[in-house]
């Protein structure tokens, strides 16, 4: 079987394994290149180093937090305009999110189902 040509870089960014690694497999048999983290600061310098097409991150994690990558994303000429999708396991975290000042261009709660993922991550990167 051929390899789907890719279609955008990924990175994701949460410390659980099995949600980065469940994202990971969704993401490039779709056709997307995907690199991944565990944790805020190297997402970050992960993003500084070569832009994604689009971030997905843990909205809580260890370290320097999801809203926390997001802002200083935001703050950064090269990083300023990438989409940011959080993962979220509850209303209050996206509310947590928010309090601080930022906004993500999507959120997407945990668990959720493969194709909404796709769907949310191609509208994002347009």
């Amino acid at each position: 079987m051929a390899k789907a040509p890719r279609i955008g870089r990924v990175l994701i960014a949460d410390d659980e394994r099995d949600i980065v690694e469940l994202v990971r497999i969704v993401l490039e048999r779709a056709g997307y290149e995907v690199v991944t983290a565990r944790e805020g600061d190297r997402a970050l310098e992960l993003a500084r180093e070569h832009p994604p097409a689009i971030c997905i991150l843990d909205g809580a994690m260890p370290g320097l937090a999801g809203f926390e990558v997001l802002a200083r994303l935001r703050a950064e000429g090269a990083t300023a305009e990438v989409p940011v999708l959080m993962l979220t396991a509850t209303v209050d975290e996206e509310r947590e999110i928010r309090r601080h000042g930022v906004e993500p261009d999507g959120f997407m709660r945990k668990p959720f189902d493969n194709a909404s993922l796709l769907s949310e991550v191609a509208r994002l990167i347009g």
